[in-house]
């Protein structure tokens, strides 16, 4: 039996034997891959609370009123007197925004004046606000047609498709139509990121012995089989949530990945290959189980606010561009996101190559701490 043979089978008996750790592999990814996709599930936001200020009280606004009560986007959660008041509902949470009818919304309208709506939402919550601004303005229009028809007929005026509503977005931005796709496609990665570094790391921490792998090192013999054969379950494991979790999104929930799905499979295994060698490296230069699992939640739990695709790093900081670059998570959103948009094959060999950086430098790294430490035993 070589030594790659001998250290799987050993950690695959310590997973049959210790619970705890063999729901790290199952349980506790499945979990959390089940809370992200359920945040996400609806993709869009649906019934935002909306307050309306209706100065107008007549057939007109009631029109308006209607077509807001029909959008699935906004919902109406209380009518105001004023803006003051409106101002003060939003304030205290109860809605995301409001909507103000004018005096006049009808007449204006067959006298060829141009009535204003105006929609003001908190920007304060940019996404939430904006999504209800978009879903007020959206059903506003809706109303214009019918509105416009009734206040004409009405007056005794023929058609006229110049008569408008006037409408006012403070202040305008520009929301994705889909959460899920946006924020469920980085969220997956990040988390199966994070417990693969968590649970590599203590998988090789058990092996500690008087703060050294050495007697662990010279008891499965050549030591890159060794290592290698030790941490196979655990990156194993986040690869085969991460095909699961291509399955969901794409046959389960309809989005169409444009590029080659089998390049994002690869390079996903190398990721988590990569997170299991640098876990090594930080359990075989901190020597600790503690210290090493302290890095690894800061730098695979915030690795997602630095890899550039949140939050933008064009202006930040050296530091910020640099720690964003030695991240493997940066690299790996790089490919998946490429490929996702339909980037030729060949875009993805730059950060391929990175992420197999990562596994020769820490796995060498590890390699040539652990036999510095047999040879000082």
């Amino acid at each position: 039996m070589n030594a790659f043979e001998r250290a799987l089978r050993a950690e695959l008996r310590h997973l049959a034997r210790d619970r705890w750790d063999l729901a790290g592999l199952t349980l506790v990814p499945g979990v959390l891959l089940f809370l992200v996709a359920a945040m996400f599930w609806q993709g869009a936001m649906r019934h935002l609370p909306l307050v309306v200020v209706d100065d107008d009280r007549s057939v007109a606004s009631r029109t308006v009123l209607s077509a807001l009560e029909a959008s699935p986007m906004v919902e109406i959660a209380a009518i105001r007197a004023s803006e003051r008041e409106a101002v003060d509902a939003v304030r205290r949470g109860e809605a995301m925004g409001f909507v103000h009818l004018p005096r006049d919304l009808g007449a204006g309208i067959a006298r060829r004046r141009t009535p204003v709506v105006r929609i003001f939402y908190n920007a304060s919550f940019l996404s939430a606000g904006s999504q209800l601004a978009r879903g007020t303005e959206a059903a506003v229009k809706d109303a214009t047609g019918t509105l416009v028809t009734d206040q004409l007929s009405g007056h005794a005026l023929p058609p006229d498709p110049a008569r408008r509503l006037s409408i006012e977005v403070i202040p305008l931005t520009n929301a994705a139509n889909s959460f899920e796709w946006f924020l469920g496609t980085l969220l997956f990665p990040a988390v199966l990121h994070l417990v693969t570094a968590v649970t590599c790391a203590m998988a090789l921490g058990r092996e500690l012995n008087a703060r050294s792998l050495a007697r662990w090192a010279g008891a499965n013999g050549p030591l890159a089989p060794a290592l290698l054969g030790k941490l196979t379950p655990y990156f194993t494991a986040a690869s085969l949530w991460g095909v699961l979790w291509l399955l969901y999104i794409t046959l389960a929930r309809g989005w169409r990945v444009e590029g080659s799905l089998l390049l994002v499979v690869a390079g996903q295994s190398l990721f988590y290959l990569a997170t299991a060698a640098i876990s090594a490296l930080l359990v075989a230069a901190t020597r600790e189980t503690a210290t090493a699992l302290s890095v690894c939640a800061v730098y695979a739990g915030s690795a997602l606010a630095y890899a550039g695709a949140t939050l933008p790093l064009n202006g930040g900081g050296i530091f910020a561009s640099f720690w964003s670059q030695l991240l493997p998570l940066t690299h790996y959103l790089a490919l998946q996101m490429g490929q996702f948009g339909g980037q030729v094959p060949t875009a993805a060999a730059r950060p391929s190559l990175a992420l197999l950086a990562y596994v020769l430098v820490a796995g060498g790294g590890t390699i040539a701490l652990v036999a510095r430490q047999e040879r000082a035993r």
